[in-house]
């Protein structure tokens, strides 16, 4: 059964006064690529992902908004991969954001740190794949109980909810029908880019072309 994966606060409050000491932009990237290193990734890869994926088949919510569809999130997005396997304090410390165990772990990932955060500039709905698992985090509580965690082997997420899924195919192993039949080597995270005004993280609006500026600035500095 999948478990719940939710942030262990009142989050969307906590990520709005968060993302004041972050800055947006390509520092995004920046803290992106820290997280990385940190975790002893011996390769970061960006994609800009300006697909839309299907919706028909997607996991079903816990908790529904009747007014917003998870299919908001299967349109374009940033997809950051590296070659680290998520470990289980990994797990706890993404969740617990205010308690960051990389006090006492400076040199791994463990825990992401505060800086995870930023990514929160450009989506409401971060999610992500790694070894043999699946996870999200719903910060507003709009369809889950503040996130979920598969393990999609054992799940069979794929067969079931396949659109769930399809957006990781490509960095994942595109030459393969179902490549999540075995677990990922790596991580990759991806961050639908928000396109709707009603959360109450940020208001700003995110289109591809702020993600290719992004880039261009990130790579010039």
């Amino acid at each position: 059964m999948p478990e719940d994966y939710s942030q262990d606060e009142p989050i969307t409050r906590r990520l709005h006064g968060i993302l004041k000491d972050y800055p947006d932009g390509s520092q995004i990237l920046r803290e992106i690529l820290q997280n990385s290193d940190d975790a002893k990734s011996t390769e970061q890869i960006f994609i800009l992902d300006h697909n839309t994926y299907p919706s028909n088949r997607l996991v079903k919510p816990k908790l529904v908004n009747t007014n917003l569809k998870l299919d908001r999130y299967q349109g374009p997005a940033l997809l950051a991969k590296n070659n680290t396997i998520f470990e289980e304090r990994d797990f706890e410390s993404l969740r617990n954001l205010s308690n960051s165990k990389k006090k006492d772990q400076i040199d791994k990932i463990g825990v992401m740190g505060l800086g995870f955060n930023s990514i929160y500039h450009i989506t409401d709905f971060p999610s992500f794949i790694t070894g043999d698992k699946y996870a999200n985090f719903d910060p507003h509580k709009w369809h889950f109980l503040g996130g979920i965690i598969y393990n999609f082997i054992d799940e069979k997420l794929f067969e079931k909810s396949p659109d769930q899924l399809a957006p990781f195919k490509i960095p994942c192993d595109e030459t393969c029908d179902n490549p999540f039949k075995k677990p990922f080597k790596g991580t990759v995270f991806r961050y639908p880019l928000r396109d709707y005004t009603e959360s109450e993280i940020s208001n700003k609006i995110y289109k591809p072309k702020e993600i290719l500026d992004m880039f261009h600035n990130f790579y010039e500095k």
